[in-house]
């Protein structure tokens, strides 16, 4: 039961890791991008949707073991490059999905390419960047899942959930500040493009690893974020 406890807490004190907080962006540009009420539900329930499974396939099967570190570099900065270049040149994207057919009207296009597909494509990147940031998520995986799989999978439920449960408060209250800025309202406007060149420049961080170069610089200063409180709880928990 003090896992359990313990893994609920580790999921919301996720969000303030070192390796978390250079993600940030990618969560708030995503949720504010438009102010589609479920869209910061959508990133936050794709994110968690796949934790699980890449955990899952981690454990349980041999399909990723062989599958080094820089694909999932690669794989998860190169669709959030992808989306920030969407925003960043709607009018070139429009031009291209036609040209190749992806879709049949106009209207249809914007409505997937700011809509939910992109919100699941833009949660499901992070999924196994995020898997690295908890000590307590490490020992589920390493020791919980082996010995139990129901347990180990409870607990694993328990982590997600308050990781997604914080992401949805991170998620809304940005939409509730973007909401209130006129200038944000205009769906082609320079705002949008921000967001779109911010993303572009977290997803070049992560394909790069500079990602976790700024983590190394963060931790070198003395900012540890939730990890020693995580620790404390996680010994307890034992």
């Amino acid at each position: 039961m003090e896992l359990l406890i313990t893994s609920f807490l580790a999921g919301l004190l996720t969000i303030l890791a070192p390796c978390v907080l250079t993600l940030l962006p990618v969560i708030i540009g995503g949720s504010v991008e438009t102010q589609s009420k479920t869209r910061p539900l959508v990133i936050a329930g794709s994110l968690g949707v796949s934790v699980i499974i890449f955990t899952l396939l981690l454990k349980v099967s041999t399909l990723l073991i062989d599958i080094p570190d820089t694909f999932w570099k690669i794989a998860s900065g190169g669709i959030i490059i992808f989306l920030s270049l969407t925003m960043i040149f709607p009018d070139a994207w429009t031009r291209l999905a036609f040209k190749l057919k992806l879709y049949k009207s106009e209207s249809l296009l914007h409505k997937n390419a700011s809509g939910k597909g992109s919100a699941v494509a833009l949660g499901a990147s992070l999924g196994p960047v995020f898997t690295t940031c908890s000590p307590t998520y490490l020992f589920i995986v390493a020791t919980v899942l082996p010995q139990n799989f129901a347990t180990g999978f409870v607990n694993l439920l328990a982590y997600t959930v308050g990781m997604m449960i914080l992401l949805l408060l991170i998620g809304y209250g940005g939409q509730a500040v973007v909401k209130k800025l006129r200038f944000a309202a205009n769906p082609n406007g320079w705002f949008k493009k921000v967001i779109g060149v911010i993303l572009l420049i977290v997803g070049m961080m992560i394909i790069t690893g500079l990602d976790k170069d700024l983590e190394i610089f963060i931790l070198d200063n003395g900012y540890l974020g939730p990890i020693e409180i995580e620790n404390s709880l996680l010994d307890k928990a034992r």
